[in-house]
This record gives C-alpha cells, structure tokens and sequence, in this order.
C-alpha cells in the first residue's frame, strides 16, 4: 500500500518536529554537515560520505540530513516495510537500499543514524536513486 504524498509530507514535517530540526539559513548552505550547528537539517547528494555538505534546497534525488542537538547525525530516507523493521531492530549486518522519496515498494520512513550505517562500496546510478549500505 502506497501512502498519499500529503500523509508522507506529514509524516516527514512530524519528524523533523520531533527531532527539534529547522532548515539551513543561507550562511549554512554548502557546509559539511559535521561543522553545523545542532539542530539544522537540509539536503545532500553525498549520503555516507566522510564529509556530507548539506544544502537547503531539496532536489530530485536528493537526501534529507538531520543534525539533532546532541550533534547526531541522521539520514532520512524511505525503505521497503522489511527493511523497517531490522532498522528499528538494529540488525547489524542488514542490507538496505535507502530511497530519498518514496520509491516502489520502498514506502516507509526512516531516520537512520549516520554512525549506524556502512555505506556500500559501490554506488549505482539506477532508477530512484538508492543509496546501498549495511547496519553497522
């Protein structure tokens, strides 16, 4: 079952109200995510990578980055309803292919620690844009 665009919208404005987020002001585009400020999220083409810049401009294809106040990191994507549940287990070892919208099965919002994950060692370039890693 595929959710309407206004209840994934909702779903997504919710977590960023619970994970205490604003959007990136114009000094703080291009930055690498690691040298902002608590409590900031934008957007990245650069998922998994040493230094994430973020921008505050979504894009097709593009990934939102939330910095919470403790300084966490998380990527937010959507993932097959299989892949929701050994993120919410924390099943190391786990492979998943993170979509940056809603793609295909891959229906469900996710928040994933950045620390949490290692990226594939290979990025395609296919359909959706996944972006390939395992719970580390």
């Amino acid at each position: 079952m595929t959710a309407s665009p206004a209840s994934q919208s909702a779903e997504l404005e919710a977590l960023r109200a619970s994970h205490k987020v604003r959007p990136l002001n114009g000094e703080e585009e291009g930055s690498p995510a690691a040298s902002l400020p608590p409590g900031v999220y934008g957007f990245t083409y650069a998922p998994g990578q040493p230094e994430v810049p973020l921008f505050s401009k979504h894009n097709y294809h593009s990934f939102e980055v939330h910095k919470l106040a403790d300084g966490t990191e998380y990527l937010i994507g959507f993932v097959t309803p299989s892949e929701a549940s050994d993120i919410a287990a924390a099943k190391e070892g786990a492979a998943i292919r993170l979509f940056p919208a809603p793609w295909e099965n891959s229906q469900s919002l996710v928040s994933i620690p950045a620390s949490g994950i290692a990226p594939s060692k290979r990025m395609p370039r296919e359909d959706g844009n996944p972006f390939p890693c395992t719970l580390a």
